[in-house]
């Protein structure tokens, strides 16, 4: 037996991951440029865009409540674009780079929960396939 909810939520929590650390590659490069071109300012705000919607989506897949959802820094979702980041202070920048950190665990941590919840339903299935196996062999 396959749990397809469990599967989709353990594929929307991998695609989110890798959409956040790429969000996480554009904010650190739009950082340390010097120069922006238009191109990248575009790819930022479509990518912002993206984690916003991934996010809720994947926050509701897993039927987390608003309250309990995990604040993603308001320094990034108030930077309205990459020009803004060369006044952003570097004690911001400090606080964006410890919220990074604690969202990559927090996502790291519900991927291995669902990971660990799909070996288990794994192992328990197999158990009574092989007790179904052996009451069938003692018909």
């Amino acid at each position: 037996m396959v749990d397809k909810k469990l599967e989709e939520n353990i594929k929307k929590t991998k695609e989110f991951i890798e959409i956040w650390n790429k969000f996480h590659r554009i904010f650190k490069n739009a950082i340390s440029e010097n120069h922006l071109t238009e191109g990248k300012e575009k790819e930022f705000l479509s990518i912002k865009s993206l984690v916003n919607s991934r996010y809720e989506d994947l926050m509701d897949s897993l039927e987390v409540k608003p309250l309990g959802r995990f604040i993603i820094s308001p320094f990034v979702y108030n930077v309205l674009s990459l020009e803004k980041l060369s006044i952003m202070s570097d004690e911001k920048l400090k606080i964006v780079d410890k919220d990074w950190k604690e969202s990559s665990k927090f996502l790291d941590s519900l991927f291995n929960r669902l990971e660990r919840k799909k070996r288990r339903i794994e192992g328990f299935n197999r158990f009574f396939f092989v007790l179904k196996k052996g009451i069938t062999k003692l018909r």
